[in-house]
């Protein structure tokens, strides 16, 4: 139990700062920016309670908006992520589990199901903070670049760290 509080709350620490010195200052292009911090909303197993993971999801975001200067942008778009992350969660696990309570990772849902979730809760984030930067959806054309582009470069990073995490286990 310890263990699985320690190891939280170091991904939780190093997605922060990750983000904010390194991640924060990747521009591709003018359009993709990635904000890896989001797999800390994925990793959460499937018995967390909602409250706890959308509360989670608003410290890790509130942290970030703080630092980077978008003023609750991050903290909405990952409370939503963490609202919708147990359901999601639940859609993709794997239907032959023994126990009620999933880890998500690949060891336990594969590379597919586990990309799919990611992919699904990663372009939800990805779109809400882009339209809550932007305030209307109005120029939904000019979105789509931003949208597009920080998602499948938050993806990327997301599939490295899960990579490693599943060497080191």
């Amino acid at each position: 139990m310890i263990q699985t509080v320690l190891s939280r709350t170091g991904w939780f620490v190093l997605l922060f700062f990750l983000q904010i010195l390194v991640f924060n200052h990747i521009h591709l292009f003018g359009y993709a920016t990635p904000m890896p911090y989001v797999y800390f909303i994925l990793l959460l197993p499937s018995s967390t309670p909602r409250w706890a993971s959308i509360s989670l999801g608003f410290a890790l975001g509130l942290l970030v908006d703080i630092f980077t200067n978008t003023p609750g942008m991050a903290a909405a778009a990952l409370c939503l992520t963490g609202l919708v992350s147990q359901p999601l969660l639940n859609l993709f696990a794997p239907r032959d589990r023994e126990d009620d309570a999933i880890l998500p990772s690949v060891a336990t849902m594969k590379w597919t199901g586990f990309m799919k979730y990611a992919v699904c809760l990663t372009v939800l984030h990805c779109t809400t903070f882009f339209v809550i930067e932007s305030f209307t959806i109005r120029n939904w054309q000019d979105l789509l670049p931003y949208i597009a582009g920080s998602a499948a470069l938050t993806l990327l990073f997301i599939a490295a760290f899960e990579m490693l995490r599943s060497r080191r286990s």
